[in-house]
């Protein structure tokens, strides 16, 4: 199937059998075609679906000739304006595409609010749903707080367009934002943080240290966990690496400027999600120097690898191919159980909080494990080695404080 009549878009029957449409309906502002894609079982309901996205940008969302904003409900709205930013090139990131999709999909459209007319939506109703969600228990506040800039974020919008003269999110938008405030320094001075004890590091030392008549990725997979645990990297930085990123000399270290993770397609026909490199999360690039022990990790890994051109991944997986944050996180969980670890040793972040917490631990001041890490020192202050929390290590509770050292 092709080109449809009358200007209505293109048609395309999916390998799956569905079927997938296209519409141009303008051009952005960057002189690019403003082309819309929907996806269903059958032509109608693309058609369908097609008529409902196309309606705004066809039919004008304010004026005579339309009543859409009076008939559009809160969803839409937000996804209108999800499409607006991913029609303007390198607005979003794909990450952060599909991560506002779902805060809309999931936080909005599936309660009540999402199903508000947009000029009905009252102050009331933006804190009620804010309130419900904190009362639900199910989401980090960073979460919760989100899904409130997605809202406040499409009003803002709209009204910037003249399409509306008002958003309820302006007269609760300081108390909320205090409310989520205090939450998270509450849930900060309350919270437990979770690392590795000294003897929980030496059992997944001598784990790997027995995987030396498992195949070659599963060694591979062994000796990255180690390197997490001794360098703090991110995930996906270190499914991102190339061998070129390591230098080894008189100084060993590793350059970590990109993170690589897996987004949803939206270009290839049939869907689905596709792996993506980008900067690293908040763009912190950095060549750190690496220890004895890392280094060590490294070349052991070079040497079993059957890939060590500059340009191969250091961490690939059995299919020989780079491995992705995702498989590795559901990995990770079988490894802990395999080394014998605990129940509340869970997750590849552990490993993260771990090193910065050892770096604490020996006298690091803040800021140089922020630059160490790829964070901010806030963020390492509050989340990995805040001086009034509390570690959890072998089910003990632990304080991370230092000593005192004479100077």
């Amino acid at each position: 199937m092709g080109r449809r009549k009358n200007g209505q878009g293109w048609v395309k029957i999916l390998p799956d059998g569905r079927c997938r449409m296209r519409q141009r309906v303008g051009v952005n502002d960057n002189g690019v075609p403003k082309i819309l894609t929907v996806t269903g079982k059958t032509e109608a309901e693309c058609i369908k679906k097609m008529r409902k996205k196309s309606d705004p940008y066809i039919n004008g969302i304010t004026g005579k000739g339309s009543d859409f904003l009076k008939k559009a409900t809160l969803t839409e709205l937000c996804n209108l304006h999800l499409q607006e930013h991913m029609n303007q090139r390198d607005r979003l990131k794909p990450k952060s595409t599909d991560r506002r999709e779902g805060t809309i999909r999931n936080q909005i459209e599936k309660y009540p609010i999402g199903r508000l007319q947009v000029p009905s939506v009252t102050p009331q109703d933006i804190n009620g749903h804010i309130e419900r969600l904190i009362r639900d228990g199910e989401l980090a506040i960073s979460s919760i707080e989100k899904v409130f800039d997605v809202i406040n974020s499409a009003y803002k919008w709209a009204k910037s367009h003249y399409y509306t003269e008002y958003n309820p999110c302006d007269p609760v938008r300081d108390s909320i934002k205090n409310r989520l405030r205090n939450l998270k320094k509450r849930n900060t001075s309350e919270g437990v943080v979770i690392v590795l004890s000294d003897a929980q590091k030496q059992m997944i030392r001598e784990y790997v240290n027995g995987l030396n008549d498992q195949p070659v990725y599963s060694q591979l997979f062994g000796l990255s966990v180690l390197l997490l645990m001794h360098t703090g990297m991110r995930v996906g930085e270190l499914c991102a690496l190339r061998w070129k990123d390591w230098i080894n000399d008189s100084t060993p270290s590793l350059s970590i400027n990109k993170t690589r993770n897996i987004i949803k397609d939206r270009i290839k026909d049939g869907g689905g999600y596709t792996p993506n490199e980008n900067v690293v999360k908040n763009y912190h690039s950095r060549d750190i120097a690496l220890s004895p022990e890392a280094n060590e990790v490294l070349a052991t890994m070079h040497t079993i690898t059957p890939k060590k051109d500059p340009e191969d991944y250091i961490l690939i997986n059995r299919s020989e191919t780079p491995s992705n944050p995702s498989n590795f996180d559901a990995n990770v969980a079988k490894f802990y159980q395999r080394a014998g670890l605990s129940e509340e040793v869970s997750g590849a972040h552990i490993l993260r909080r771990t090193c910065a917490t050892d770096m604490h631990n020996q006298g690091c001041r803040i800021e140089d494990i922020a630059a160490y890490l790829g964070d901010t020192p806030e963020t390492i202050r509050k989340y990995y080695v805040a001086m009034t929390k509390k570690v959890l290590s072998d089910g003990k509770v632990l304080n991370i404080v230092p000593i005192p050292k004479s100077n």
